[in-house]
């Protein structure tokens, strides 16, 4: 620093302090970042690169009037998502304030005055200081260039390395791993750090929109040509989405442990035996929930609308809600539904669980006819964040804070604990579910099905969580479950007796579409073969999947 007094020194120091605070609020507020200090460490010094490097290249004032515009003038959104989903502001959190309603907006606002009162106080000193120091260079212009080259150089050299270093080790040692983790961590220190992760994700979510756009006008001239009904007032459709739930930890389905106690207490419950998703990953799986399209035939999806809006033609409203990460995919329905809402809390976000779906549902519910998907994050890695600290029942289990090197063989009980915890936790949010829906006193359906499972070390392949690119059962076998209230079975009693007459018949998830509409009598797209409630239901012994790297291959069941 050339020529300045002491004074202006304080005043620099202050807008760094200043810059960093969101940072620095991270530091201690994001889930994330609990627990290593060497973490911690790691994070700000990424931090120090990532504000500092800018600042060679310019003056102190044009720097600071820079960072104040691109940086400190959109602080409030990273501190507001810190302070309300303990993570810094995702794709996710920036989609739900652009689609806040106005007047919700002015109303939170005005609840938080205090807080938009300290918001433009800093506002203010951050100019006064800006204008008050001199405008020189931080240093020497030979010192600019070699910290420049030295700080691109560091970045890309620890890239390389770790990414060489990498390749060389054998893909079964845990040292791999670890790796990997670290190369993982390096990548997305830039999704950490503010305001590097603002603009990042607004360039994420501008893609977004234009692939939504593309989509919707794709689709937009298609019509299932279904006819409007009459006489569906008070009758209630719902699609219960799980993630990551297999088969066999669920216990009204023979699991040695006691995983489903409010659902095995449940009447007109059918569990329905040998349903396999027709992939491991979830963005390559939900198409095949909601709309026609197939593992074989995935253009459908590209060029059909989906099963929301075959309900729409028939006269039910249609409402969208999501706990779990959205593609331009599940965003195109959103915005054809009558009703959507995307909780802005992420996969990490700590105290945000499925019951929270069921409650908002009770909000927009009404007496007429409806038909609501909801797309939970039931048993998603994390397991431990699926659940409250209260409903641990199975012990050891992972603490919220442990992170992604607990996937280990080693630790296998914990994860499974954990694991059956959140399973347990998501037969208590559908059975309230099922509770409320049962005392509409109306004609009721509820569909629960899982996007794919998950995988523990079963076999000598030590395939773990999902999306492997092997072929496992532990992965593609998936609970599927239908409750129905006792109006629709009185209304509807030979479609109650086909369910339990098919409730061993092995087939894919593309039952699931044919299924709801031929439950809703709504027959014409419906495709007999794939329907749980018609007699002309072909069992499949083979049919298409996709593995995690998204390759079609033939899944044959044992």
């Amino acid at each position: 620093m050339m020529s300045v007094s002491k004074k202006d020194i304080i005043h620099i120091l202050c807008l760094f302090a200043l810059l960093l605070l969101p940072n620095v609020c991270a530091l201690f507020m994001a889930v994330d970042m609990e627990g290593s200090w060497v973490m911690k460490a790691g994070y700000m010094g990424m931090v120090a690169v990532c504000l500092f490097l800018p600042a060679l290249l310019f003056k102190t004032r044009t720097y600071f009037f820079i960072e104040g515009v691109f940086s400190f003038l959109f602080m409030p959104i990273d501190i507001a998502s810190l302070y309300l989903n303990k993570q810094s502001a995702s794709k996710l959190f920036l989609n739900s304030i652009l689609n806040t309603d106005i007047l919700e907006a002015t109303e939170l606002l005005q609840t938080l005055w205090p807080i938009c009162l300290i918001v433009f106080l800093l506002w203010g000193i951050y100019i006064y200081l800006c204008v008050r120091i001199p405008n020189l260079p931080f240093v020497s212009k030979k010192l600019r260039l070699w910290g420049v080259v030295a700080s691109f150089a560091m970045i890309l050299a620890t890239y390389v390395s770790l990414t060489l270093l990498i390749r060389k080790i054998n893909p079964n040692d845990l040292t791999r791993e670890v790796m990997v983790e670290s190369l993982d961590k390096f990548g997305m220190k830039f999704l950490k750090i503010y305001p590097y992760n603002l603009y990042i994700n607004a360039c994420l979510l501008w893609q977004d929109q234009r692939e939504w756009n593309q989509a919707q006008a794709n689709v937009e001239a298609f019509s299932f040509g279904i006819s409007t009904r009459d006489a569906i007032d008070s009758t209630l459709f719902i699609l219960y989405i799980g993630e990551a739930a297999r088969y066999d930890h669920m216990g009204i389905n023979g699991y040695e442990r006691n995983t489903t106690p409010c659902l095995s207490a449940q009447n007109n419950l059918i569990s329905f035996s040998s349903i396999y998703a027709q992939a491991n990953l979830t963005n390559y799986s939900i198409p095949f929930l909601l709309t026609r399209a197939t593992a074989a035939d995935r253009e459908v999806m590209h060029h059909e609308k989906s099963i929301l809006e075959a309900f729409q033609e028939a006269g039910y409203q249609t409402a969208f809600l999501s706990k779990n990460s959205y593609s331009p995919f599940t965003m195109r329905i959103m915005n054809s539904c009558d009703y959507h809402h995307i909780f802005s809390r992420g996969l990490d976000a700590v105290d945000s669980y499925d019951i929270d779906l069921v409650q908002h549902l009770q909000q927009i519910a009404n007496h007429k006819g409806q038909f609501a998907v909801l797309h939970s994050l039931g048993s998603h890695f994390k397991y431990s964040l699926r659940y409250p600290e209260e409903a641990t029942y199975f012990t050891p289990s992972l603490k919220p804070n442990d992170g992604y090197k607990m996937i280990t063989e080693e630790h296998k009980e914990v994860l499974i604990n954990a694991y059956d915890n959140s399973i347990r936790y998501a037969d208590y949010v559908v059975s309230a579910l099922i509770q409320w829906a049962d005392s509409l006193d109306q004609k009721v359906v509820i569909m629960y099905i899982s996007d794919h499972g998950e995988s523990f070390w079963d076999d000598e392949r030590k395939l773990s969580l999902h999306g492997s690119y092997e072929l496992c059962e532990a992965e593609y076998h998936v609970p599927c479950f239908i409750w129905y209230s006792d109006e629709y079975q009185q209304a509807f009693p030979h479609k109650v007796d086909l369910l339990l007459q098919n409730k061993d018949v092995p087939h894919n998830s593309s039952i699931t579409f044919s299924t709801l509409l031929d439950l809703a009598d709504i027959t014409e797209v419906v495709d007999s073969t794939r329907s749980l409630c018609s007699p002309y239901i072909q069992p499949q012994s083979s049919f298409s999947v996709l593995n995690g790297a998204g390759e079609l291959k033939t899944y044959v069941i044992q």
